[in-house]
C-alpha cells in the first residue's frame, strides 16, 4: 500500500513537470518558469526522499530542453547552457531540501528521546528517593544497616544520573564510541564473575573459543552490567552464548521465563533508563537489544547481538 502510495505521488510530480513544461512552452522563451519547476521538485524532496527528488529535478531539466529545442531562434548553446543551469538549480533544491527534512526527523526523534529518557529518569528516582524519606522517618534499627541502606539507595540515584547523562549525550552525538574487536565470551565471563561477589548465581552456556566482535567494550560492559544490576541480589540468571548468523548473540533470563500467554499491557517504562541505555549503545554500534517480560512470573529475558568482526 505504501509502494501504491509513493509510486503515485512520482506520477503526480512529473504531471506537473510535464503542465509546467506545456506551459513553458506556450508562453516563449522570455518568461522563466524555473520558479514553478521548483514545486515539484521541492514537493519530492521533502514527500519522497533525495532519490526520486533527484529523478523528478533531472526530468524537469530535460522537459526544459525539449521546451526550448522547440522555440524558435534560439542558439544550440544557448539551449544547453539555460537546461543545464535549470537542472544544476533544481538538483541542488532537491538535495538541500531532502537535507533540511532529515535535519527536522533527527530533531524531532532526538526530542521524543529526550522525553522518554525525562520521564524515566522521574520514575527511576522517585522510588529511592521515596524509600530514604520513609527510613528517614520510620527509621528503628542499627546505624551499620542504615549505612547500607543508604548508601545502596545512593549507588542507585548515581547509576541513573550516569546512565541519563549518557544517553543524552549518546542521542545529540557527543558520546564518542572506539568500536574496535575484542572477545564477547572472554567479556561476558568478566561480567559473570563480578555479579557472581554480588551473589547473584549466573549459569554460563556457550562455545568454549573465542568469539570476536566489533564495537566499544567499555560502552558495551556499562550497559549490561546495569542491566543485570538491576535484579536483585541472590537472583538466578542464565547466560547462554551463540552465534546467529553474522551476530554473535547473548541471551540473558532471570527467573523460569516462559513468554507470556498475551500482552502484559505494562509500558515499556518501566523498563528502566538502563534499558533504554543499552538498546541505544548497541544500535549506534550495528547491534540490538531486546526485551521480554513475564508479568506473571516477573521473569525478564533480555537479548543483546553485536557483529562479529
Amino acid at each position: 500500500m505504501r509502494r501504491t502510495s509513493a509510486d503515485a505521488r512520482v506520477l503526480l510530480f512529473l504531471g506537473a513537470v510535464v503542465l509546467i513544461g506545456y506551459l513553458d512552452y506556450i508562453t516563449g522563451p522570455n518568461v522563466s518558469l524555473t520558479l514553478l519547476y521548483l514545486i515539484p521538485t521541492v514537493g519530492a524532496g521533502w514527500l519522497l526522499g533525495q532519490r526520486l527528488a533527484l529523478l523528478v529535478a533531472l526530468f524537469a531539466g530535460m522537459t526544459s530542453l525539449v521546451d526550448a529545442t522547440f522555440a524558435s531562434g534560439i542558439e544550440t548553446t544557448t539551449l544547453v547552457w539555460n537546461a543545464v543551469s535549470r537542472t544544476a538549480i533544481l538538483t541542488i533544491a532537491a538535495f538541500t531540501v531532502d537535507r533540511i527534512r532529515r535535519d527536522r526527523d533527527r530533531l524531532l526523534l532526538q526530542d521524543e528521546q529526550r522525553a522518554r529518557s525525562l520521564e524515566l529518569l522521574d520514575r527511576g528516582l522517585s522510588d529511592p528517593a521515596r524509600h530514604l524519606v520513609d527510613v528517614a522517618e520510620h527509621w528503628d534499627g542499627s546505624t551499620e544497616e542504615l549505612k547500607r541502606l543508604v548508601k545502596r539507595r545512593a549507588d542507585e540515584i548515581g547509576f541513573l544520573a550516569r546512565d541519563f547523562s549518557s544517553m543524552i549525550r549518546l542521542q545529540n552525538g557527543e558520546l564518542a564510541l572506539r568500536r574496535t574487536p575484542f572477545d564477547f565470551i572472554e567479556l561476558i565471563d568478566e561480567i559473570r564473575t563480578e555479579q557472581e561477589r554480588a551473589d547473584r548465581r549466573i549459569l554460563l552456556t556457550g562455545p568454549t573459543g573465542p568469539m570476536s566482535v566489533l564495537g566499544d567494550r567499555a560502552r558495551i560492559r556499562q550497559s549490561l552490567d546495569a542491566l543485570i544490576s538491576e535484579r536483585a541480589a541472590g537472583s538466578e540468571l542464565s547466560f547462554l552464548l551463540d552465534r546467529k548468523g553474522g551476530n554473535a548473540q547473548l541471551v540473558i533470563a532471570s527467573g523460569d521465563y516462559r513468554p507470556a500467554k498475551e500482552p502484559s499491557g505494562e509500558s515499556d517504562a518501566r523498563l528502566g533508563i538502563a534499558a533504554e541505555l543499552a538498546q541505544l549503545l548497541f544500535a549506534a554500534q550495528g547491534g540490538s537489544v531486546t526485551l521480554a517480560r513475564n508479568p506473571l512470573t516477573r521473569s525478564l529475558r533480555v537479548t543483546a547481538r553485536l557483529p562479529l568482526a
